[in-house]
């Protein structure tokens, strides 16, 4: 049988759905320390994280498609958001069907307030899974896949640095029992290039604030010293 979209795959196919319950449960856990202020899911509606969140925080849904889930329809190219208006971006497969990737990488970094994050996950192009299961997927429009160090790499770009990774889908329980969960932790220690799908957390950064060489020796109250304490002064 072949899923004439991603999000039919990892639903349906036995593989795509063990490889969604992985990133479920990364994506999760990585919004656990981001519960608050606006959170922006960029696709897969299907996928709800609402009761993750603080009760005062604002989750929005996303999509090019209108369903029950979507609040916006908009592209990821056009984000209809203003600057550093977004606190966490949740893109899931976010690269994997897209062809303009540094106009997506752009909006997302340019919706972003200075120390935002991005939790992104997507098929690995390296993984093994290629062999068995991609001709399964006939996409609309055709899929184009990175590395993890691909992304991490384009995404530096834009102000998007890496702050923690995972990678995932060595096996499914079907084949491997109880012992799935061993083989996905030696997995992401030693096999990385082997995984199906990648998780990546990003976070952009800005240009902290330095003071110019004829303001340099000011002369600063206590309060205020404190308030400049960490700063690079040439």
């Amino acid at each position: 049988m072949s899923y004439l979209r991603l999000e039919n795959w990892l639903a349906e196919h036995a593989f795509g759905l063990y490889l969604s319950q992985l990133e479920h449960q990364f994506i999760r856990h990585k919004l656990s320390a981001l519960r608050f202020g606006t959170i922006m899911q960029c696709g897969f509606s299907q996928w709800q994280f609402q009761n993750v969140f603080a009760a005062e925080s604002q989750y929005l849904v996303q999509s090019k498609q209108a369903d029950a889930n979507v609040v916006v329809v908009a592209d990821s190219m056009a984000l209809p958001w203003a600057p550093h208006s977004i606190d966490t971006v949740i893109w899931p497969h976010g690269l994997d069907r897209i062809s303009s990737h540094d106009t997506a990488m752009a909006e997302m970094a340019r919706v972003l307030v200075p120390g935002g994050h991005i939790i992104l996950t997507g098929l690995n192009v390296h993984g093994y899974w290629r062999l068995f299961y991609q001709r399964s997927i006939h996409s609309q429009p055709a899929l184009t896949l990175f590395s993890a160090s691909t992304v991490v790499n384009r995404m530096q770009s834009y102000g998007l640095y890496l702050e923690e990774g995972q990678f995932m889908g060595y096996g499914i329980p079907a084949c491997f029992g109880k012992n799935y969960k061993t083989i996905e932790y030696v997995g992401n220690r030693w096999w990385p290039h082997l995984a199906a799908v990648y998780g990546l957390v990003l976070v952009k950064r800005t240009v902290p604030l330095t003071l110019t060489p004829q303001n340099a020796n000011l002369v600063l109250n206590p309060v205020s010293n404190m308030a400049f304490k960490g700063l690079e002064c040439d």
